[in-house]
């Protein structure tokens, strides 16, 4: 595997130019596959190494490498690189495959200028979602799958995505064959959950199958998705284990309300941008999603079984009842709207019924919603105005 470097890396990595591998021969498939362009930039004051597929321009990154990282950066973008696809859901077999082609890790100088321009967009890429970049590890888990999303130029005002390119080559390459037929290369350990909304006397839930490596920010998308809530409150997921030594909070920490009550000395605290659900499924018994710390709507998400994806995508299976309205008023207040919504001669029924109209879910087929759900890796957060 060719890494391409910057002026900047080659002097931090103190590489002699006889230990440098020629610069040409990697700009085109097949062989830009197996290299990349690499620059050592600051984001926020800190060392980033950004890596940018040659083929694809799908991006990984090292964050704050310690100064004696610089002597194990082979190891380092090793491991960035296939922790990177192996969140992506590929197979391992198609992992496996893919380095053993490109082989032992050296390093040249930059190919030309059109690389290095591809490379310089990578990096604006890496500030634009530079909140997914984790400061306690310097191998990222969640940066990738953000950045590889994000819309690339082509000529005549045309643009695609890395991810998609990148399975393309690997499909084109690595994929098996059976009956003729090209199989998929995503292969990825999934959830079957059931997510019950906890009201007294109402049966209300859906059942969706989601990647196990999602992360919670992923999965609360997921769940506003599902049961159509607006995304207009605070969260947070509540962990419990008879094998735990301590309740845990998975917060949102994008606000900083959510993080200043949470008492560390009680829970154990986790972020959930950075969680994936592999993380806490199969191994802890309960685990609770409340959204909306005022009505306080309790959700109870149940582990149903694992199953094997060739999608990284959460996929709706089916469900059963209306969440209650946004902003009811809890449990009490959402009784109460049901008593009026089920009387037509009390006084209040015309004024809820026109409130309820921009407050309850709405109405999807399984194959709507399964679309909405495509937004559920949505860099800026799940909106319900996503169609």
């Amino acid at each position: 595997m060719l890494i391409q470097c910057t002026k900047a890396l080659l002097d931090k990595l103190g590489l002699s130019p006889d230990e440098l591998k020629p610069a040409q021969g990697h700009e085109n498939m097949p062989e830009a596959l197996l290299a990349w362009h690499a620059g050592l930039v600051n984001i926020d004051r800190r060392k980033t190494v950004v890596l940018m597929n040659n083929a694809s321009r799908y991006p990984v990154v090292i964050y704050r490498p310690k100064p004696q990282d610089f002597s194990r950066m082979r190891e380092l973008i090793h491991k960035a690189i296939v922790e990177a696809l192996r969140m992506e859901g590929i197979s391992e077999a198609v992992i496996d495959r893919y380095m053993a082609d490109a082989g032992e890790i050296q390093f040249s100088k930059t190919a030309n200028k059109s690389l290095v321009a591809k490379l310089n967009k990578a990096v604006k890429d890496v500030y634009w979602v530079g909140e997914y970049l984790d400061s306690s590890t310097p191998i990222q888990r969640y940066f990738s799958i953000q950045a590889g999303r994000m819309p690339q130029n082509l000529p005549y005002d045309e643009f695609y995505y890395p991810i998609n390119e990148l399975l393309k080559y690997l499909e084109d390459r690595y994929a098996d064959v059976t009956g003729g037929v090209r199989q998929p290369v995503i292969d990825v350990e999934a959830y079957q959950l059931k997510i019950e909304l906890e009201i007294e006397g109402f049966d209300i839930w859906r059942r969706v199958v989601v990647p196990s490596t999602f992360s919670f920010e992923h999965l609360h998308n997921v769940i506003q998705i599902v049961f159509d809530w607006h995304n207009s409150h605070l969260h947070m997921f509540e962990v419990h284990s008879k094998r735990a030594r301590r309740p845990m909070f998975i917060l949102m920490d994008d606000d900083p309300d959510t993080l200043e009550w949470a008492d560390t000395g009680e829970h154990d605290i986790l972020l959930e941008r950075f969680t994936a659900l592999k993380d806490i499924f199969p191994h802890h018994e309960n685990v609770m999603y409340e959204y909306d710390f005022g009505d306080s709507w309790g959700h109870r998400i149940v582990l149903e079984k694992v199953v094997r994806s060739n999608a990284f995508a959460a996929t709706y299976l089916a469900g059963k009842g209306d969440r209650p309205p946004e902003d009811v008023g809890g449990e009490s207040g959402y009784i109460e709207f049901v008593e009026i919504m089920a009387d037509k001669r009390h006084p209040e029924h015309a004024m809820t019924k026109t409130w309820a109209q921009f407050q309850c879910a709405r109405e999807f087929s399984p194959e709507q919603i399964n679309h909405r759900l495509r937004h559920a890796l949505n860099t800026e957060g799940y909106s319900p105005n996503c169609v």
